[in-house]
């Protein structure tokens, strides 16, 4: 018997049998292979139009929708209830969170800046004059550093999350993408959505040390802060680059489904859950084995996952409903 994983996530090429006689249902529960049933959910939340990107904050216990098709911010309990709206000048497609600072982040594409607000109460806290078509970002941690790739010119802009200090302007290369930061090592990585590579930075200084190449048409990356460990997606070509941040060096490049977008990590289990939108799948890549270990059916048209690990719990944006599903991670 010979087994392959689809690219499309579609059961039907998923499993192939070589006349052995093994019963097709077995192939439910095969690596790789999604279940026909899509995922049941515990909650769908009504939130703003068009959701693009989900940050769970677990010291508030709050769920941040970034909404751009109204220019707001939607405000969750991990549970689905309705905290609030933030309204923004225009659109985010990216958030990020300090939860030490209590403070979220939220580039206005169309002004030029990034706004700071209290996540608790949800006031506005002060604004960070950016550069064109802010984007991307990333709070690190460690630092209380913020880092937000300014798409219109090529360049990440670095401010101090405390007050909004600018610290410094980088230039990274055409089309910053997706930003992530490994708190341990200090280091910063950009997406170059237009080079097919992932720009490195000291976040300190604000100085390029290597670009390393991924695969076609790179949108979004996380990084695992106990392992250092990259994932970046592969958008155009499907599939996920797995890179070893901290030594500068490829470990794998995993296919997943059509047209990964989204992605949510679990650090301490060292799980990284893939929203592949094309194909309505969720692939799960474990990190130790460095290997696709299951696939799952997910609604249409995901845009993005988050996590609350402690409540088990998965987030999915649903931006063609514009509400956001709850999934229990038992679940998958």
């Amino acid at each position: 018997m010979s087994f392959r994983q689809a690219r499309d996530g579609r059961p039907g090429r998923c499993l192939r049998a070589l006349s052995i006689g093994v019963p097709l249902l077995l192939g439910t529960a095969l690596t790789g292979c999604p279940a026909s049933r899509e995922v049941p959910r515990v909650a769908t939340v009504p939130v703003g139009q068009w959701p693009e990107d989900v940050v769970f904050d677990a010291k508030a216990g709050h769920l941040f929708v970034a909404d751009e098709g109204s220019a707001t911010v939607t405000v969750l309990r991990s549970g689905g209830e309705r905290v609030g709206t933030i309204r923004l000048e225009t659109r985010a497609r990216h958030l990020a969170v300090d939860e030490a600072l209590g403070l979220l982040y939220a580039p206005n594409e169309g002004s030029g800046f990034v706004a700071a607000f209290d996540t608790r109460d949800l006031t506005e806290r002060f604004r960070v004059v950016a550069g064109r078509h802010p984007h991307g970002i990333a709070a690190d941690p460690a630092s209380h550093r913020v880092f937000v790739g300014n798409e219109g010119e090529g360049t990440l802009t670095a401010f101090d999350g405390r007050g909004g200090r600018v610290l410094f302007t980088a230039a990274v290369g055409p089309g910053p993408g997706g930003i992530a930061v490994d708190p341990g090592a200090g280091r910063v990585f950009v997406v170059s959505v237009k080079e097919d590579r992932v720009a490195v930075l000291d976040g300190g200084r604000g100085t390029v040390v290597g670009r390393l190449p991924v695969g076609r048409g790179p949108t979004h990356l996380r990084v695992n802060p106990r392992t250092g460990v990259v994932y970046v997606l592969n958008t155009e070509a499907g599939s996920v680059s797995v890179l070893d941040g901290r030594a500068g060096r490829p470990l794998a490049t995993l296919p997943v489904g059509n047209y990964p977008i989204g992605i949510a990590l679990d650090a301490t289990a060292g799980r990284a859950y893939v929203v592949n939108n094309r194909g309505n799948t969720l692939s799960i890549l474990a990190e130790e084995a460095l290997a696709v270990v299951a696939t799952r059916r997910i609604p249409r048209n995901v845009s993005s996952a988050a996590l609350d690990p402690e409540a088990g719990l998965l987030f999915l944006a649903l931006k063609g409903e514009d509400r956001v599903a709850v999934v229990r991670l038992r679940d998958l």
